[in-house]
Protein backbone atom coordinates (compact mmCIF):
# COMPACT_ATOMS: atom_id res chain seq x y z
CA UNK A 1 0.00 0.00 0.00
CA UNK A 2 1.52 3.35 -0.97
CA UNK A 3 2.28 6.15 1.44
CA UNK A 4 0.88 9.56 0.55
CA UNK A 5 2.50 12.81 1.61
CA UNK A 6 0.42 14.69 4.21
CA UNK A 7 1.76 18.13 3.24
CA UNK A 8 -0.85 20.46 1.76
CA UNK A 9 -0.91 20.44 -2.05
CA UNK A 10 1.70 17.67 -2.26
CA UNK A 11 0.59 14.81 -4.48
CA UNK A 12 3.63 12.56 -4.04
CA UNK A 13 3.14 8.94 -3.13
CA UNK A 14 5.73 6.31 -2.40
CA UNK A 15 5.00 4.17 -5.46
CA UNK A 16 5.75 7.07 -7.82
CA UNK A 17 8.88 8.39 -6.23
CA UNK A 18 12.34 7.46 -5.00
CA UNK A 19 11.86 9.93 -2.17
CA UNK A 20 11.90 8.80 1.43
CA UNK A 21 8.69 9.14 3.43
CA UNK A 22 8.84 9.90 7.14
CA UNK A 23 6.34 9.01 9.86
CA UNK A 24 5.23 11.73 12.25
CA UNK A 25 7.21 11.38 15.50
CA UNK A 26 5.56 9.75 18.51
CA UNK A 27 7.18 12.28 20.84
CA UNK A 28 4.32 14.75 21.59
CA UNK A 29 6.44 17.93 21.42
CA UNK A 30 8.16 17.00 18.15
CA UNK A 31 4.90 15.77 16.67
CA UNK A 32 3.21 19.06 17.53
CA UNK A 33 5.96 20.96 15.68
CA UNK A 34 5.41 18.81 12.60
CA UNK A 35 1.65 19.47 12.71
CA UNK A 36 2.24 23.22 13.09
CA UNK A 37 4.71 23.26 10.20
CA UNK A 38 2.37 21.16 8.08
CA UNK A 39 -0.38 23.79 8.48
CA UNK A 40 -3.24 21.31 8.30
CA UNK A 41 -5.97 22.07 10.82
CA UNK A 42 -7.47 18.60 10.34
CA UNK A 43 -4.38 17.02 11.90
CA UNK A 44 -4.46 19.12 15.08
CA UNK A 45 -6.93 16.86 16.93
CA UNK A 46 -5.07 13.62 16.17
CA UNK A 47 -2.82 11.95 18.74
CA UNK A 48 0.89 11.42 18.05
CA UNK A 49 0.20 7.67 17.80
CA UNK A 50 -2.53 8.23 15.18
CA UNK A 51 -0.30 10.55 13.19
CA UNK A 52 2.65 8.15 13.41
CA UNK A 53 0.55 5.23 12.22
CA UNK A 54 -1.39 6.90 9.39
CA UNK A 55 0.46 9.99 8.12
CA UNK A 56 3.81 10.60 6.37
CA UNK A 57 5.72 13.53 4.94
CA UNK A 58 7.97 13.10 1.92
CA UNK A 59 11.61 14.20 1.90
CA UNK A 60 10.81 17.26 -0.25
CA UNK A 61 9.51 18.98 2.89
CA UNK A 62 12.77 18.68 4.83
CA UNK A 63 16.14 20.36 4.45
CA UNK A 64 18.66 17.76 3.34
CA UNK A 65 20.79 18.54 6.41
CA UNK A 66 17.89 17.36 8.61
CA UNK A 67 17.77 13.86 7.10
CA UNK A 68 19.95 11.14 8.59
CA UNK A 69 20.95 8.66 5.89
CA UNK A 70 21.92 5.90 8.35
CA UNK A 71 19.37 3.16 8.94
CA UNK A 72 18.98 1.74 12.43
CA UNK A 73 17.62 -1.74 13.00
CA UNK A 74 16.74 -3.33 16.33
CA UNK A 75 18.82 -6.37 17.05
CA UNK A 76 17.05 -9.71 16.93
CA UNK A 77 17.97 -10.37 20.55
CA UNK A 78 15.78 -7.44 21.64
CA UNK A 79 12.58 -9.09 20.33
Amino acid sequence: MPNFCAAPNCTRKSTQSDLAFFRFPRDPARCQKWVENCRRADLEDKTPDQLNKHYRLCAKHFETSMICRTMHFAEASEN
